[in-house]
């Protein structure tokens, strides 16, 4: 294998300057929070019992400040029609754990760690 590299003519100079980038005044733009949870109401007035029971049944350990509470169907997502007919048509009933209580950390803009068995529903969630 021969390579031949062609030496470093004067043309190229622009190329190998190093120029600083520009500093950018970040000030002026508006805060952007990524929250589009929108917690339905048969979630709010789920008691903190039946929180507690439907994680306990469904082995969901949770840890962290202000954890919303699980969803218990794709409806108390808050998706839109289009969202929930894809769901319907592919066959769920039912939000699996991992989607229960990971769809209103993620919708929240949270920062979520998920430990689940494979085929647990992880990437849809």
């Amino acid at each position: 294998l021969r390579v031949r590299v062609s030496p470093v003519t004067s043309d190229m100079a622009p190329f190998n300057e190093h120029k600083a980038m520009p500093l950018e005044d970040w000030s002026s733009l508006s805060v952007f929070e990524k929250n589009f949870y929108l917690e339905h109401p048969a979630v709010t007035a789920r008691s903190d019992a039946d929180v507690l029971a439907f994680r306990a049944a469904r082995e969901i350990a949770v840890t962290g400040h202000d954890v919303p509470k699980p969803i218990t169907t794709f409806e108390e997502a808050a998706f839109p029609d289009y969202v929930l007919g894809e769901l319907t048509k592919a066959g769920f009933a039912a939000p699996t754990p991992i989607q229960a209580q990971g769809w209103p950390m993620a919708l929240q803009g949270r920062d979520v760690i998920a430990v689940a068995e494979t085929g647990s529903g992880k990437t849809l969630a």
